[in-house]
């Protein structure tokens, strides 16, 4: 089964991401948090910090990929569950890259984690839903908005499951029947 998690800043997506992961989990395989976030400053340094803590003892195996995620199939198997942690970081991390900005890789990096879901038990992918405020943003900013939300609308259509985290409550938006 293939799950996508949205939810705003601090609404409980990842946990319940390592929730799910965990409730699933049945000893066959491993149970993997692939982490995306390539720290900038020292608030990322803690977020990531936080996100460590709040996984120990739930026998996650981590893989940093903070790029290229089609690479950890070199790294999983079949019976394994792998929990994504986050498209927004990743997409981040593909489209700034150094002095290039990089456009139009949401189908790209959305179909990647799609052939990921094909060759694991259970893929869970955590992200952000920042699609709702009325700011004026730069071009930058925008472009990565529109990125971001090309790549939801293509792994919503591929996920069996989409939740939403929204003040510590999950709403299930699509269910695989």
């Amino acid at each position: 089964m293939n799950y996508l998690i949205l939810g705003g800043s601090k609404s409980g997506k990842s946990m319940y991401g390592q929730n799910l992961a965990r409730d699933i989990y049945n000893g066959d395989g491993k149970l993997y948090y692939v982490a995306t976030m390539k720290p900038c400053d020292k608030e990322d340094e803690e977020r990531i910090q936080n996100h460590i803590k709040a996984r120990l003892g739930y026998g996650f195996h981590t893989i940093e990929c903070n790029r290229n995620i089609i690479s950890i199939l070199e790294k999983v198997n079949k019976r394994d569950i792998i929990l994504i942690d986050s498209l927004t970081s990743l997409l981040v991390n593909e489209m700034f890259n150094g002095k290039e900005f990089n456009k139009n890789i949401y189908s790209k990096i959305a179909n990647e984690i799609l052939e990921i879901g094909k060759k694991v038990k259970n893929l869970i992918v955590v992200s952000d839903y920042i699609f709702s405020n009325s700011f004026l943003y730069d071009n930058y900013t925008n472009e990565f908005l529109k990125e971001l939300s090309y790549a939801t609308r293509i792994l919503t259509k591929g996920m069996d499951y989409v939740f939403e985290c929204s003040y510590g409550k999950v709403y299930c938006h699509k269910e695989k029947l």
